[in-house]
């Protein structure tokens, strides 16, 4: 993406329109509380004026007061002003952060796949998080801080041309270094950025992988990673901190030399009776007031830099368009009931690079009908399942499912009709009402929950829950893998698809699991379209057809009895190797 502004403004303008009217009254409270601060330094000259004057105790008063009176309201109004940036970082980060997350799961199982978890938690939260920050300080550090300097300069103008001009050439002179050193320290920002999502995605994977780090003696290959990757961090960081605190130090030269050439031109003119010691005594503070508002902008300069290295990011993940998109039409455009499935001339790899998973597949599965698919390892059948749910898009021929191509469907109308139980259940750590129903995607009452439960054979899990429904799951700590799959097939019913994928899912289940998970698979697939991937055979004896696959191909597909029947099938000799494992494994 390119590196103008453009997209970031957009994106920016969009995230700030709805709290619109909630900026133009705290910018409305900033310009008075603004206003009463440049009137302080007025209210003081006048004071030290009228005290030189010898004016009545009565007058010096009231002009005390009105300096006391000022500067407390203004101050007040600073409280809100800040309260209302708060507020509006607050809604305007939170819903930039939603926006990015429904965006990231939009996005298609390949680019998931090159993106390491951590590096999307901080796209998603980190980036937002200093976005909101900045939100949070721009109108009371930033823009504050600009009104006020211009309405010094304003002031110094009125009193004196020269002092006006030289109070403009300090503040010139400020900005000016500011923004150069902007410009030069945002692709540090970036830079730092990256290296963060790098050490934060590497060290997620490998806390995900810590069983088997230990297992396999690998503990001291992830400390040396974290240590390259925190190195790295370091590093960027370093340059980052000396590029953005080198505005700070040349701000405040800037600052010493400007109140000291005000204070030597207020007393020349004052020497001239040009103007009164007040007056003097006025411009001096607005050069010191003039210091304030920009080491504020100095200090808000590495805010303003990780905010938009941030959006700049944010934007790019935005402008990413996801592979996989919805197709035109919605769920209407297919017939009820069980659904047709076709694999016509599927040609299909994961990437350029790599070869392909499926080549020349075609297949055909009448509605209701029950396909079970086998193969060796890496031999594409488990590709062939996610085609039919349309997780990836084929580079050749067409996936259709009750005759209408898979690409020209919403992917939500494809999804409400195809249902996917595969051997890897993701659990939440949330209740298990939301586990049951996705959080709320697939609504169903209480009663309802309970009994696909019980249906799935959970029952007798369910009624050790004290909490009802409203056990709160720990993610894979709270179920057994077994039970983790039947709280799967629940999911799978309250779904209830018309066509169905299954995906080795008993490959890992103890026998008696395994006796409850093929109760629920023959009732899932009760009046079903079907396509059941697995390696143990015995898992396919309630399937209509087979297809084996071999390297991509599909090399054999005809009724599963036939094939059976056959000893010269390739799945007849399949089974006969499944039944000498077995018999060999009984042996030893």
């Amino acid at each position: 993406m390119s590196r103008s502004p453009g997209p970031v403004a957009r994106l920016l303008a969009v995230t700030l329109r709805p709290e619109r009217r909630r900026v133009g009254a705290v910018v409305a409270v900033l310009v008075i509380a603004l206003g009463l601060r440049l009137l302080t330094p007025a209210l003081l000259g006048r004071f030290v004026d009228d005290a030189v004057a010898r004016r009545p105790v009565s007058a010096l008063t009231k002009v005390a007061a009105l300096y006391v009176a000022a500067a407390l309201t203004a101050e007040l109004l600073q409280l809100a002003v800040m309260w209302g940036s708060v507020q509006i970082s607050w809604n305007a980060s939170n819903r930039l952060r939603e926006r990015l997350a429904r965006h990231a799961v939009r996005l298609d199982m390949a680019w998931h796949g090159s993106h390491a978890p951590g590096q999307l938690i901080e796209r998603i939260d980190g980036d937002v998080n200093a976005l909101g920050v900045f939100f949070a300080n721009a109108l009371v550090h930033v823009l504050g801080s600009v009104v006020l300097i211009l309405g010094m300069v304003a002031v110094s103008f009125a009193i004196d041309l020269r002092a006006g001009a030289l109070l403009l050439l300090s503040g010139g002179l400020g900005a000016y270094v500011l923004l150069r050193l902007r410009t030069a320290a945002v692709p540090a920002r970036e830079a730092e950025r990256q290296a963060n999502a790098v050490l934060y995605g590497d060290l997620e994977e490998r806390l995900g992988g810590l069983e088997d780090l230990r297992a396999n003696g690998a503990g001291a290959y992830a400390v040396h990673r974290l240590h390259a990757n925190s190195a790295r961090s370091w590093s960027t960081a370093r340059r980052a901190a000396l590029l953005g605190d080198g505005s700070y130090a040349f701000a405040a030269t800037t600052f010493a030399v400007g109140s000291v050439a005000t204070l030597a031109l207020g007393f020349a003119l004052r020497a001239r009776g040009l103007v009164s010691v007040g007056e003097v005594l006025a411009l001096f503070r607005y050069s010191q007031m003039l210091r304030e508002p920009l080491e504020r902008i100095a200090e808000q300069l590495k805010e303003f830099q990780k905010a938009l290295a941030g959006t700049r990011r944010a934007a790019r993940l935005l402008a990413t368009e996801p592979a996989v998109a919805d197709g035109p039409l919605d769920a209407s455009a297919l017939p009820p009931g069980a659904l047709a499935v076709e694999l016509d001339g599927v040609t299909f790899r994961y990437d350029a690079a790599s070869g392909p998973a499926l080549r020349g597949v075609d297949l055909r599965l009448a509605p209701g009908t029950h396909l079970g698919v086998v193969g060796r390892t890496g031999s594409g059948k488990t590709t062939l399942g996610r085609l039919v749910v349309r997780l990836w898009d084929v580079q050749e021929g067409a996936v259709r499912v009750g005759g209408v191509d898979v690409r020209d469907l919403a992917l939500g109308a494809l999804r409400s009709r195809v249902a996917v139980v595969t051997q890897d259940v993701e659990l939440f750590r949330a209740s298990l009402r939301d586990n049951l129903t996705l959080f709320g995607a697939r609504p169903s009452p209480d009663d309802d929950l309970v009994a696909v439960l019980r249906q799935v054979g959970l029952g007798g899990w369910y009624a050790a829950q004290l909490e009802g429904l409203d056990t709160e799951l720990r993610g894979g700590q709270s179920l057994s893998a077994g039970e983790a799959q039947l709280l799967a097939f629940a999911r799978a019913f309250l779904a209830d698809p018309d066509v169905v994928v299954l995906d080795e899912a008993s490959s890992r289940l103890d026998p008696t699991t395994e006796a409850y998970v093929m109760a629920a698979t023959r009732r899932l697939l009760a009046g079903r379209t079907a396509v059941v991937v697995a390696h143990r055979l015995a898992t396919l004896d309630q399937v209509d057809e087979i297809a084996v696959v071999d390297a991509g191909e599909v090399v054999e597909h005809g009724p599963r009895d036939a094939l059976a029947a056959d000893p010269a099938s390739r799945y007849a000799r399949l089974l006969r190797a499944s039944h000498d494992a077995r018999l060999a494994e009984e042996v030893s």
